[in-house]
Formats: C-alpha cells, sequence, structure tokens
C-alpha cells in the first residue's frame, strides 16, 4: 500500500486520519519518503544514519533523491499471508523467526539462550514542541 500511494503521489493518504488534516502534510510526506529510503532492497542504496538525521531536520533536501521500491515490503507481506491465520484478527502482535537456515547451529543458540532478536518500531512524531 505505501509503495502504491508513493507511485501515485498520495503518502499523505498514509497519516493518521485522527490528525484531522492538522499536520503539515510537506513534513509528514518527507518522514514517509525517508522510511521508503531507508528500506531500499540493496544497502548500498540506503542512506547513512548520519544522512537520515539531517534528512529529518530539512538539513538534506530529498528532492529528486531515487527511491526504489522496498523489497521489505513486499516480502513482509508475503510473510504476513504465509502465517496469519484466516480466523477473526487478533489485537496482539506477535513475531516470526525463520530457523530453517540455522541448522545444527539453531539447537545451540536456543538451548544456551545466547540468541538476540531485533526488533523494529516505529513511531510517528506528532509534535516536536511537546
Amino acid at each position: 500500500m505505501t509503495w502504491e500511494l508513493y507511485e501515485r503521489r498520495e503518502l499523505v493518504g498514509l497519516v493518521d486520519t485522527s490528525l484531522n488534516g492538522e499536520f503539515d502534510a510537506e513534513v509528514a510526506c518527507r518522514f514517509l519518503k525517508i522510511g521508503l529510503l531507508c528500506t531500499q532492497d540493496a544497502p548500498n542504496l540506503r542512506p547513512f544514519m548520519s544522512t537520515v538525521v539531517k534528512m529529518l531536520t530539512g538539513e538534506i533536501d530529498i528532492e529528486g533523491k531515487e527511491i526504489t521500491k522496498p523489497a521489505l515490503i513486499s516480502e513482509f507481506m508475503d510473510l504476513r499471508d504465509k502465517i496469519t491465520p484466516k480466523a477473526k484478527p487478533d489485537k496482539t502482535i506477535s513475531s516470526y523467526i525463520d530457523t530453517s537456515s540455522l541448522g545444527n547451529l539453531k539447537n545451540s543458540l536456543f538451548s544456551s539462550g545466547m540468541m538476540s532478536v531485533p526488533t523494529m518500531t516505529f513511531t510517528t512524531i506528532y509534535d516536536q514542541s511537546i
């Protein structure tokens, strides 16, 4: 959905409707474009974090930057379709770890408790003046 809205130049449609239009659409779209830049398929196409900070603060203009379709979005959607039960949606959030490629290492990591799993949280910035 995000990529389709980007292609149609309608990213503003992703902004939370509970804001009732009380937000800077240009800033919201800039933040969403930065998010797309950070999720591009090839790591060498993703900006460095120092560059991301400058983009978020407006020090670096992102207009004209080439954004390619993020692989992560389609991969997450495919994964969601594979593991989401068709029953009534639950309000809990779950994680999925594919350990099939770990082979024998999997057993030693899980049994020793030495496994670390990265997580990601997305937080929107509503009002930076608070």
